[in-house]
Formats: structure tokens, C-alpha cells, sequence
């Protein structure tokens, strides 16, 4: 089963609303997402309400992506947040204590608030689907080998146009089924970059933003 497991919505930073990111999820042929709008659960929330009504063949996993006192941490499976700003040893040990998991995403990536280190995750992402070389999503792969940690893939999809193209395949058939899967590290990755122009055009954004202030 393929799932898209960092996504953002109008909640946070994303264009698109939750509702249009399911509808695409569905329409490419995926079996489950997970909304990761920075620091609200609100488009998780959003997304689980409107799937039991109207897209209910698709699993929706809670999500949140935080911001650590490093960096960006992403939990899945909680109904609360950690709190935002703690170490990420700290926000790791809340997920746990709140029954989620602790997923991190592009460590090693420019300008994109990576934490640059593995903290002790449940799970790290080895692709985001933002790349241009790949040679940070490489890297990320290489250190969740060495350390043998499980590895999950994500869009990481601020448009709806681009959900789907970060995948992790794994056989579940609830939330709970997809954390244990990527706990016990029984994940395969498909993964494709967004179009260069989108990331240069966001790339871009965010560099002015940093020089302007």
C-alpha cells in the first residue's frame, strides 16, 4: 500500500486545501496520507473528519511537523502535540509518551530548517520528493543504514499537484498498522523529485525572505 506521509495545507504554509489533497491522493491511486502542517494538528484533524465521510478507502495517519530547537520533527499518531521548541530529544520522548512516532525529515537539506544530525527516531526520512541532486536525501540514506533506522519517503507537497511523489509502501490497514510497520522497518520507498521549476520557485521565496529580514 502506498502512502504519502508529509503533506502540508492551507493550515500551515501549503496552497491547497485539505480537501483538494485528498482528492488527488485518491485520484493517483495512493491508500493513504498524512497531513503534516507545522506546528497546528488542525489540517490532520480536518483530513480525518472529511475522510470518514467522503473518502473513506484512503488512511488518514495524524500528523504534525514541529519546530525543535534545531530544527523541523515530524510526529505521526497523536491526538496532541508535543510542545513546540524542545530539543528533539525531548519532542522524540513526548511522541512516545503520547503513542506516536517520531519521523525526520530532510536532515541534511539547505534551507529547510534540517535539524544536520540523526536524533534517536523512530523512523528518517531518506527521500523528499524536494531535491534537486539528491545528494542530501542520499546522505540521508546512508546514515539510516549505517544506524539502522527505519526509512520512510514524503512529498513533502505544499500544492496539490505534487502529493504522491514521496512514497512509502507498507502493508496496513489502519494508523496503528502504519506505525508499527515503521517501527519494526518493513517500509520500501518510491520516490520521484517535484518539477525543478517548483523548487527553484520556492527556493527562491525563501532565500529573499532570510536576506530580507
Amino acid at each position: 500500500m502506498r502512502f504519502d506521509l508529509h503533506i502540508h495545507s492551507r493550515y500551515s504554509d501549503g496552497r491547497a486545501s485539505v480537501e483538494e489533497i485528498l482528492r488527488v491522493a485518491r485520484r493517483k491511486g495512493l491508500d493513504g496520507i498524512a497531513v503534516t502542517d507545522h506546528n497546528t494538528l488542525d489540517g490532520s484533524r480536518a483530513a480525518l473528519q472529511i475522510s470518514r465521510s467522503s473518502y473513506r478507502e484512503l488512511i488518514v495517519v495524524r500528523g504534525v511537523e514541529l519546530d525543535t530547537s534545531e530544527g523541523h520533527l515530524i510526529v505521526l499518531g497523536v491526538d496532541e502535540m508535543p510542545e513546540p521548541g524542545i530539543t528533539p530529544e525531548e519532542t522524540i520522548e513526548e511522541a512516545h509518551d503520547l503513542g506516536g512516532i517520531a519521523v525526520l525529515p530532510h536532515p541534511y537539506h539547505l534551507f529547510r530548517h534540517s535539524i544536520g544530525r540523526i536524533p534517536p527516531v523512530d523512523a528518517v526520512e531518506v527521500c523528499n520528493s524536494k531535491y534537486i541532486l539528491g545528494l542530501s536525501n542520499l546522505r540521508a540514506k546512508l546514515e539510516a543504514r549505517r544506524q539502522c533506522i527505519p526509512m520512510v519517503a514524503g512529498s513533502d507537497a505544499h500544492l496539490a499537484e505534487t502529493v504522491g511523489l514521496g512514497i512509502t509502501i507498507l502493508n496496513a490497514a489502519s494508523e496503528d498498522d502504519v506505525l508499527e510497520e515503521i517501527r519494526k522497518s518493513r517500509t520500501e520507498i518510491d520516490c520521484c523529485r517535484t518539477p525543478f521549476g517548483i523548487v527553484a520557485k520556492r527556493l527562491a521565496r525563501k532565500i529573499y525572505r532570510r536576506v530580507r529580514h
